[in-house]
């Protein structure tokens, strides 16, 4: 049976996890966690002297006088992917280094955050608790517009639900205790699988270069994930150890190549030529004709998101029978309104904050409004 709500969420989703807002990325990749679970002085210290060289920053400059994350992946992407320096001393191999680098401490510090967040419960976990507690998984599929694996985890947690469909014929893979390739993971029991497409791509995946084979991991195999971008030579020039815990593991087939990620970043050359994209991208087509419902979360409808807005634009005037709408959102006015703006415009008089008809734009959050209207 095919899903009959479909949840499109965004950062403001993941917020209530403890996950910052794109806007407060660089901040949270630049602070040092209380417990971090491993040393990442060396990851952002290269990162401090890449923006003093190219930016013209201290190497020691706080996350405000950082350029957006977005000029700093697109400098790096149009130069190392066409082969070229960015300066003197950047050649681009540097630069894909440097790629992976900034890779790997976002998935390390969306990790530290959600654990942060799981250990205090504030307000906003409770919220998100209450969500999911509602949730009939048997009728629910995700599209995902974030890296994260807050959904995951969540469902996980409250549902016992431990097989997502990806819908980019990912494998359900593990780290084994001995070797260096990795492993069939068989699931623990019956359990629910429940769709969750990854648009941009996910923290808790591998990919084979060579057989172009996908591998989705637990969310728990976060950090040994991100340790894999680095490769074993460049820990020991980053000062990272040991380095025998960096690029360790194969793919099962091809045990002589590193497993490696794909991950469309904040760039505004969106990486999305990758056989995983092409067919999440098919997947979240698939599921949006069919959902009777389409709920956003947490998401804005932002311009730059022009790929997306074209597939929902299109699939909702194919359709036979238009969709209903119920959008969330949160934080001040200035933004709700904003928000309001966005989807009223492009979707239409079917997004109402107000009386005549039903209410399908919530400001306030998941409130218990918000969830009775998502979970009818």
């Amino acid at each position: 049976m095919a899903p009959t709500h479909v949840y499109i969420v965004g950062a403001g989703f993941s917020l209530h996890a403890g996950l910052p807002l794109q806007a407060e990325f660089t901040k949270a990749l630049l602070e040092t966690p209380k417990k971090a679970a491993h040393d990442i002085a060396p990851l952002t210290t290269y990162l401090g002297e890449f923006v003093h060289d190219v930016f013209d920053h201290k190497r020691t400059a706080n996350a405000k006088f950082w350029p957006q994350l977005e000029d700093v992946y697109t400098n790096i992407d149009l130069a190392a992917n066409t082969g070229h320096h960015l300066g003197t001393h950047h050649a681009p191999s540097d630069l894909r280094m440097t790629r992976r680098v900034l890779l790997s401490r976002m998935m390390s510090m969306l990790d530290e955050r959600f654990t942060s967040a799981e250990a205090t419960k504030g307000p906003l976990w409770g919220k998100l608790d209450k969500f999911f507690k509602k949730l009939d998984v048997n009728r629910s599929a995700f599209i995902s517009m974030n890296w994260d694996t807050v959904i995951e985890r969540r469902l996980s947690a409250l549902h016992s639900v431990n097989s997502f469909d990806y819908k980019c014929r990912a494998l359900r893979a593990g780290f084994p205790p001995t070797g260096n390739s990795v492993v069939d993971l068989p699931l623990p029991g019956i359990t629910p699988t429940v769709p969750v497409v990854k648009m941009h791509g996910s923290v808790n995946w591998l990919y084979c270069d060579n057989c172009r084979q996908l591998y989705w991991f637990p969310a728990t195999d976060a950090l040994t994930v991100a340790k894999q971008l680095i490769t074993q030579t460049e820990a020991v020039k980053l000062g990272l150890a040991p380095p025998s815990d960096f690029a360790k593991w194969r793919c099962k087939q091809c045990t002589d190549v590193p497993l490696t990620t794909r991950i469309a970043t904040f760039s505004y050359l969106k990486a999305l030529d990758f056989p995983m994209f092409e067919r999440s991208w098919l997947s979240a087509e698939q599921l949006l004709r069919e959902a009777t419902k389409w709920i956003f979360i947490g998401y804005s409808l932002p311009a730059a998101d022009y790929e997306f807005k074209h597939l929902l634009k299109r699939v909702q005037l194919s359709r036979k029978r238009p969709p209903e709408f119920l959008v969330v959102t949160g934080g001040k006015k200035i933004n709700t309104d904003a928000t309001y703006r966005n989807y009223q415009g492009f979707f239409g008089r079917d997004i109402r904050r107000k009386s005549p008809g039903a209410q399908t734009f919530f400001a306030r959050g998941l409130t218990a409004q918000a969830l009775a209207a998502i979970h009818e």
